[in-house]
């Protein structure tokens, strides 16, 4: 099978993650989308613990077929988890799937700064959401599937201050994933 990896905090999940998803399933003809939840983002900060995000994330995905939540890297436990570390483990439980690891154009450009990027390519194949037209220069450019990502303006950030606000978040998250946010109190 063709499984798309696609990283990230979920912090929390939202439609936008969900819409981009879609796209690459059926442009790049994949299987399945293993939606891989950060334990210790070693860049980034998270707001909701492990668990929590992770509530959210499978109220997402609850009824998807073709979208699945990937808890690998609470599993590994790792202190700082790692693409390719994590990619590599991936490809150890899942040795006759074909993965696809799936990252953003801002991401992509700076992949060179990323820990051991090069045995990325030896785990996955690379599919870049791409945001603008023209050719990306890059140390991997011609290692990589580029898909065409639609502009979508919806970020967790933006979502947590709405929170924060006391403004509604309707349609900028599935229904399960506001009911559980408004009755646990998160982002407050």
């Amino acid at each position: 099978m063709k499984i798309g990896v696609f990283g990230g905090r979920f912090d929390p999940v939202h439609i936008g993650h969900l819409i981009l998803a879609q796209d690459v399933l059926e442009h790049a003809k994949l299987d399945k989308i293993l939606f891989l939840l950060s334990y210790s983002p070693p860049h980034k900060n998270v707001i909701l613990s492990y668990e929590n995000r992770l509530k959210l994330l499978d109220a997402a995905l609850e009824k998807e077929v073709f979208f699945e939540t990937c808890t690998i890297e609470k599993t590994l436990n790792l202190k700082k988890a790692y693409t390719a570390i994590v990619l590599e483990e991936l490809s150890k439980k899942m040795p006759h799937d074909e993965l696809y690891f799936i990252m953003g154009e801002d991401q992509f450009m700076n992949l060179s700064s990323w820990y051991m990027p090069h045995k990325i390519f030896e785990f996955a194949r690379v599919i870049v959401l791409k945001r603008y037209k023209g050719k990306m220069q890059s140390d991997f450019s011609d290692d990589v599937l580029y898909v065409n990502r639609r502009i979508i303006e919806i970020s967790s950030t933006e979502i947590r201050e709405r929170i924060k606000k006391g403004l509604q978040i309707t349609y900028l998250v599935p229904q399960k994933v506001e009911e559980i946010i408004k009755r646990e109190g998160f982002y407050k």
